[in-house]
């Protein structure tokens, strides 16, 4: 499933790779469903299919709230394919909100600043940092070798840079009692950033958990 529907939100599950395997992430427990909906792609959508499918979406009015960059997978992996169908979407609806889900490493995966580009269609971006502690992120990302030594400082210029873009940014943790949420609440507040705390992912026969 590319598309699937949150709260009268539109989100585009464009990809399954992710740079982190997040011990919270509920696709395996949920065997890549989110309530009922099979995020499981059987390789990656070409470009022309997803705005197809965009387009035929966003030709209904008032249906949607917002446009999502957001499923099992990180959306900056795809970075170029995500430009186009957010230049596409802006075109197509001006005034509805388009916003990232994001694990905050797009820059470091693409290896140049990429919130410039974000900012071109984005209204928001909000990053899943988790904690203000660089060893605890390690613990709780798991990203893969080639972000472990530079993951944490990366997340948060990501999330520096997009303010400075002017993209509306903010950060969140998965609610855990082992994670100082003041620490990371007051980093995101000095750096101009929104701070949420999401409680963690509950679905009948699975583990408490949040993607």
């Amino acid at each position: 499933m590319i598309f699937y529907e949150h709260e009268k939100g539109l989100y585009l599950n464009i990809t399954n790779r992710c740079p982190t395997a997040c011990v919270f992430c509920v696709k395996n427990d949920w065997a890549w469903s989110f309530r009922g909906q099979d995020l499981k792609l059987k390789g990656e959508p070409a470009v022309e299919e997803i705005l197809e499918g965009l387009e035929e979406r966003l030709a209904v009015p008032g249906r949607w709230r917002e446009v999502v960059f957001c499923g099992f997978g990180e959306p900056t992996m795809r970075i170029d394919a995500m430009n186009l169908i957010g230049a596409r979407a802006r075109r197509l609806r001006p005034g509805l909100p388009l916003r990232l889900n994001t694990v905050g490493l797009g820059s470091l995966i693409n290896g140049r600043d990429i919130a410039p580009e974000l900012a071109s269609y984005l209204d928001s971006v909000s990053v899943s940092l988790n904690t203000a502690d660089p060893a605890q992120w390690l613990e709780l990302m798991l990203p893969a070798p080639a972000y472990r030594e530079r993951g944490f400082a990366a997340a948060r210029s990501f999330v520096e840079r997009c303010v400075a873009a002017r993209l509306r940014t903010r950060v969140t943790a998965v609610e855990r009692p082992d994670a100082d949420l003041g620490a990371l609440a007051a980093y995101a507040s000095s750096v101009g950033a929104a701070f949420v705390a999401r409680p963690a992912l509950v679905e009948p026969g699975a583990r408490e958990k949040s993607a």
